[in-house]
């Protein structure tokens, strides 16, 4: 299993995913996530910033889809390059 990472956060009253740098620098709230994407055990929870009860539950399952699609992506990247590399030599 691979870990994986990605943020949510509240910009404009909205729970938003992988906010960009003045999202991050200028919203409510942002709080990163890293998962292990087999189990869905969370490997790191940070929050920065003030979201309620719903908003935090939001948040969080946004984040942790997102780490699942990164995680697709992961797999796939690593996948096509060690394909090319067998098939060199």
């Amino acid at each position: 299993d691979i870990p994986v990472a990605c943020a949510a956060g509240k910009v404009e009253g909205k729970v938003i995913l992988d906010l960009c740098k003045e999202e991050d620098n200028y919203g409510e709230a942002d709080m990163p996530v890293a998962i292990a994407p087999l189990t869905d055990e969370i490997l790191l929870l940070q929050m920065d910033g003030h979201l309620t009860y719903d908003e935090f539950e939001k948040a969080l399952d946004l984040a942790i889809k997102g780490c699942h699609i990164v995680s697709d992506m992961q797999k796939k990247a690593l996948l096509k390059k060690y394909e090319e590399v067998l098939e060199v030599e």
